[in-house]
Order: C-alpha cells, then structure tokens, then sequence
C-alpha cells in the first residue's frame, strides 16, 4: 500500500472439519485471514532492514501472529532473523541466494517455528502432525510469472505466482490505437465562418468521425469556442489535445485564441483556454517547450456561464444530417469476451453482453457461488443534462439461490435475502432511472434520480459534490428515499422504506497516490455510523483498497455476537483495461471481496456516483498526471 507498508490476505480452508458452529450447510471451516507488516527502519550499508507485523488481525482470528523481523542483503545472498508468538512460536529465520550468473535462479534456506499442534481442530485434520523446522527451497522467474518448489518435514510443495508491475504505466503498448487528425484543408476567415455554416459542421464532422460526442462550437470575435465530451479517451487532457489539433487544421485561418470546454454528463468540467495559437502550433510540431506553452494558457474549473454565454450562437451535432450509426461488434475492449454496441452522437446507446458473470464469494453456504446472465443497457440523452438510464438481464445460469443457510440477522434484511432476488422469472428489469445532472456554480455539481434504483431497491433522490480548485479534498451529500423491492423480477415492492444519508470527505496525498475517505450518516438497515475508505491508485491505473464501517447497530450474523457484533469491512480492486489493452479505454475492470449477506454497514448502489464521474478527469488522483498528461498524442 506504501513503501513501508506491505498488506496481504489469505483464504484458508480447512479440509474435512466442519463449521459446526455455524451450521451443517455451511461445510468445511473457511476463514479469510488480513495480514500488515511495517517497516520501522530501512536497511542501509551497515544497518539491516527491520520490521513489524501481525496475521489475522481482523474477524476470528483464528490464524493470529505477531512478529519482529531483521533482513540484510549481503552480495547476492539475502538473509532474515525474527521472533514471533502466538501462532509464530519463537526465533525463525531463513537465506535465499541468487546465483550472480543466473539472478532469476534463487535458492532458499527456511526455519520455520509455527505452531501447527494449536491449529483449530489440528488433531482432526491431521495438521498436529505437521512439526515445521527446517525448510528447503528453490525457485525461478519468468517475467512477471514465479514458480516455486520446497521440501519440509516429510512434504513437498509447489507454488505458482503472478507479480504484476503495478507502477507500470502500460502493460501492453496501445497499436490499435488511432493516429491525431491530420488531414489538412483549405482554412477560411472568421467572416466566412459567419456567412458558411459549412466550416462549421465540416470541423464537428471531423470531430465526431474521432469519437467525440456532444460537440458545439461558436465563434465570438476572432476566438473560436467548442464544447464537447469523449466516451472512449481516458484522459480529459488527452481528448482535448486531439480536439485542438484537428480546430487547428481546420478552423479559421485568423483565429486569435481557442477555449475548449470539457463536458460529463452535460455538466462543464473543465476548460482550456489556448490564448496563443503560434505557440500552441509549434508545441504540436516538437518546437515549443510544455513549460511554454503552459505560460500562453489557462486552465481553469468550468463555469456554468459558460455554456449559456455563447449558446445562442453555437452549431452542434444535432444541426447535421442525423445518420444511423451501425451496430459494432466488440471483442474484448470493453472487458467482455464480446459485446454489441450502437451509440449515436449525442451519447444514447444501445448495449447488448451476451455474457456476464459475478462472483459470490464465501458467504453463506459454501466457498463459491456463481451468477451467469445475459445484460442488455439502454441509454436516452433525453435533453441537457437529462438521461434515461435501464437495463434489463436474462439469467443464463446461477447457483446464488441454492444458499440454505437462512440470515439470523435482527436487523431489517436489507441485503442479508440476496438469494431471492434470484429466484423467479430469469427475464427481469435490472434498472429504470431518469438522471438530471446540473452544475449550479464553478466546482459544485449535483445530480437528480428517481426510479429503479438497482435489483433490491427503488425509490428518489440526489447527490451534491463540491470540488475546490485549490486543495487536494472534496466532499459530498446524498440522500435517497428508498424503498424494497419484491424479489424474483417483479416491479412490485416491499413494505420496508427508508432515508438514507451519507455526507463524505474525500482528501488526497497525491504524491503517494492515496484517497482516504470517510462517510457519516445513515445506512439501509436504518443504523447509523461511519464508513472508513482507503484507496491506493498506481502509476498503472490500477486502484486498491479497503473499508471499515462502525455503526449503532449489532449485527450479529456469525461471526458476529450480541457481545462483539459484525462490523461490515471488505477490499477491493479496480484495473483500468486500457493498461491491457491495444487501444485506449475508459471502461475498468472492478473486483470487491466483502461479505454479501450482511444486513449492517450497507448502501444502495448509487445511480451515478459524482465524486466516482469526476475524481479522475478533475483530482487526478495519481500525482504523476496533470491536465497536460498525454496532451500531444
């Protein structure tokens, strides 16, 4: 998570000893075990590297450990001493050497003080047995991919591993990806642009042919002003530097100064204004230095004014010919295996996966359980800032409703009755939203929403984010009126309602890469308390994280008691696929490991979370980018 913090987390399951206490249907013990180490001191010449650490820290408990270590490089040997109790009994230690002629070649020396005998049900599974002592090792590397062979009292054990380069920037480099505009075309005089709208449509042509959605363009005296969005560029700054290339090419011949606003859903986010058109020209022919062209420029927090001060006299894209635009057959780009997708130039969309597939993960009957469904979306952008949001899915296959392990929750079954949800009709509606998005004043955005929220609940509300200029924090208000839906498809609904509140302060250490966040307020089960976020974002893209939440209810769902009840907690990881991909992507591949038949703690899936819509393109949580990152390619 930081240089001198290493986290980790195991599942463990233990074979052919049942969860008694937890009930038959519930099988072998399954324990999920969270592991911190810390590093107090960095090695140096003559001092060793020394740390700190504890197992199973969280829940049961049941693998528990604490330790001290020391570890010195000497030459192309490694070397580590420490001491440990409870389940780490007494003085381990261990060397690994890497040969000088082959440095992916490593050889380990272990020993190895765990105290097997004290293991839950140790003599039942016949891990009492097990003595530890003196471990032997070899291992080889093959780029990111690790193998490992040992021999230890009597076993030998094999071991295979990925080890991913998380401050990699690209994984695999982006040859698909198209080239700038650089078609080049006779230019023309402002007062041409004003008697020939040709020049106008021809430039939001040639932007909307790059993808570009939502484009207006006006011109005020010898300034030339565009608004406009992208659905498919990951990052805001390298959008609009492909947007200024091609006003470049194509705008007119003695335009002064260029203002490019960038827009999310309808609501200006962000604009450039380029008040040197010499200077920015040269930037793009290798001549002009970024700090030069940054000195001729201003970027800024849009203002909400700025649309309506140039709206009586801009072109957009519903002034051209409406086309059909074809279904496209996607493989893989948008991280499904295939997909089809028609989107027209005003960001409505038709969306059809074939296939789709959730993990269900430890809870409550079983390690593993499995939901496989076919989803089709629609999107209407109905009028600014307005859109129409619904899906509908097809259950292909699903053991979720299988679970027999009935919630003992005391608490309004707000989540803890997943299993339901899943049993009726296969053909149900998934979502039925209408959002109006608004952006009342420069860094304050809001949201309105009413509908199906999600496959549990339905019901009205709205979000408010504020984002400041200056400042590496925000912070936001939601509140929703909810109401239960009935399970197994239908449109009905459950008695149960409820207001939820959630006010959030997101603050940033962007030279780290981390967001911690902190919610307060009240919950679906109607309980109160506070939520605790922890997220690390990569060089790469690629985010991780945690959460903790306390709240005034007891939960005491096993392993939860009426004396030491069930706090909700999880991880999480989000991998953008553009890092994976040929081609650049904004789509992210997301992953949490949390209980999912807890009742407290929870929230209703947001119908479009703000901070979520604008952290990226405005906070830019990885502090290596800028509102410049990637600008000329």
């Amino acid at each position: 998570m930081l240089p001198w913090l290493e986290l980790s987390g195991r599942y463990t399951v233990i074979k052919g000893v049942p969860a008694v206490d937890v009930g038959p249907q519930y099988g072998d013990i399954k324990d999920k075990a969270f592991d911190a180490k810390l590093r107090l001191l960095e090695e140096s010449v003559y001092l060793p590297d020394i740390t700190v650490g504890t197992q199973d820290f969280l829940g049961t408990r049941i693998f528990a450990a604490n330790f001290f270590a020391m570890s010195k490089r000497i030459a192309n040997l490694d070397v580590t001493l420490g001491y440990g109790e409870k389940r780490i009994d007494g003085w381990f230690g261990g060397m690994r050497y890497f040969p000088a002629w082959n440095k992916n070649l490593g050889v380990a020396l272990e020993y190895d003080v765990n105290d097997y005998a004290n293991d839950p049900d140790a003599v039942q599974s016949g891990v009492n047995r097990h003595k530890g002592g003196t471990t032997l090792g070899i291992e080889y590397k093959f780029g990111w991919i690790g193998t490992q062979l040992a021999y230890q009292d009597g076993d030998i054990e094999a071991n295979a591993y990925v080890s991913i380069p998380l401050m990699k920037k690209d994984f695999i480099p982006n040859i698909d990806e198209t080239k700038p505009y650089s078609t080049t075309s006779p230019t023309y005089p402002v007062q041409d642009w004003h008697k020939e709208q040709e020049y106008t449509h021809k430039l939001i042509q040639a932007l909307s042919d790059q993808g570009f959605k939502d484009v207006q363009v006006a011109i005020h005296d010898k300034s030339l002003h565009v608004t406009l969005t992208h659905t498919r560029i990951s990052l805001m700054s390298r959008a609009v530097g492909r947007a200024a290339r091609t006003i470049l090419l194509l705008g007119p011949s003695d335009m002064k100064s260029i203002v490019i606003t960038y827009t999310i859903k309808d609501q200006d986010v962000l604009t450039y204004h380029f008040n040197d058109i010499q200077i920015l020209q040269g930037y793009f022919d290798g001549l002009i230095s970024t700090s030069l062209l940054q000195k001729s420029m201003v970027i800024e927090y849009a203002s909400p004014e700025i649309k309506d001060k140039y709206s009586d006299q801009a072109s957009s894209l519903s002034d051209l010919d409406k086309e059909e635009t074809p279904v496209q057959t996607i493989y893989g780009d948008e991280g499904h295996f295939i997909s089809f997708k028609k989107e027209d130039r005003l960001s409505s969309s038709m969306h059809f996966i074939p296939f789709n597939m959730r993990f269900y993960f430890n809870d409550p009957s079983g390690a593993f359980h499995y939901d496989i469904f076919s989803l089709l979306q629609y999107h209407k952008h109905i009028h600014h800032g307005l859109f129409l949001k619904t899906s509908a899915r097809l259950t292909l296959l699903e053991d979720v409703s299988d679970v027999t392990l009935t919630s003992n929750s005391l608490l309004p079954h707000v989540r803890s009755d997943v299993a339901e949800y899943k049993k009726g009709d296969p053909l149900r509606l998934n979502d039925l939203l209408l959002n109006q998005y608004f952006h009342p004043a420069r860094g304050v955005f809001g949201r309105y929403s009413a509908g199906y929220y999600e496959e549990m609940y339905g019901g009205s509300g709205g979000q408010l984010l504020y984002l400041p200029q200056q400042g590496n924090w925000a912070t936001d208000l939601s509140v929703d009126w909810l109401k239960q839906r009935e399970p197994g498809g239908e449109l009905n609904f459950r008695h149960y309602t409820v207001v939820t509140a959630l006010g959030a302060f997101h603050y940033r250490l962007p030279r780290l890469g981390l967001t911690a966040t902190t919610r307060v307020g009240r919950f679906l089960a109607g309980d109160e308390g506070a939520r605790f976020e922890l997220k690390r974002r990569f060089r790469s893209g690629i985010e991780l994280g945690a959460w903790y939440t306390i709240t005034n209810k007891k939960d005491i769902t096993s392993p939860g008691s009426p004396n030491n009840p069930y706090y909700d907690k999880g991880v999480f990881i989000s991998v953008p696929l553009s890092s994976m991909l040929t081609k650049d992507s904004q789509d992210r591949a997301n992953l949490s490991l949390a209980p999912w038949t807890r009742d407290v703690g929870q929230m209703v899936e947001s119908p479009d979370d703000l901070y979520r819509l604008l952290e990226r393109p405005l906070m830019l949580d990885n502090g290596e980018y800028t509102p410049l990152s990637d600008f000329d390619l």
